[in-house]
């Protein structure tokens, strides 16, 4: 299957976190591109069979929770094509969970996607603290690889 990871980051830890699960899909058998979402167009959704978002969960325009600006930036562009183009994607969120919306990022990322024509597959990957809890985070990240590929047998 061809996939496409469009991340967003700040502190680097989602960007490492999308390499470490591209890894895990290539081995598994899947053809995999990591690319920031900020040059993703509405071309890149159908160029895959699967887009996976990942992002990490921040505070945006005065509200906690919320994904890396670049997405809004995403969709809003993705609103402009018509007519929708239909897409499957699943969402890799990272935050901690001291905070109010604990990876706020996956419930904001999966409404703009869905109001897109996105049809999710599976449940949402939230990790916490990733790099407090790096090999944790890596252990869920390739379960949830194979969860994926699963559904998508």
């Amino acid at each position: 299957m061809k996939i496409t990871i469009l991340y967003a980051t700040y502190s680097n830890s989602t960007y490492t976190a999308a390499e470490v699960l591209s890894e895990e899909l290539q081995q598994i058998g899947h053809e995999v591109a990591v690319s920031q979402v900020s040059t993703a167009t509405a071309q890149t959704l159908t160029d895959s069979e699967l887009t996976i978002f990942a992002s990490p969960s921040w505070d945006y325009e005065g509200k906690e929770g919320q994904p890396h600006e670049d997405f809004f930036h995403f969709f809003n562009k993705l609103a402009d094509t018509t007519p929708p183009i239909p897409f499957i994607f699943a969402i890799l969120a990272l935050g901690d969970s001291n905070y109010t919306y604990f990876c706020g990022a996956a419930e904001e990322i999966a409404t703009m996607a869905t109001a897109a024509a996105g049809k999710q597959l599976g449940e949402a990957l939230k990790l916490d603290q990733y790099y407090l809890n790096e090999t944790a985070c890596v252990a869920s990240i390739k379960s949830w690889a194979k969860q994926l590929s699963e559904l998508t047998a």
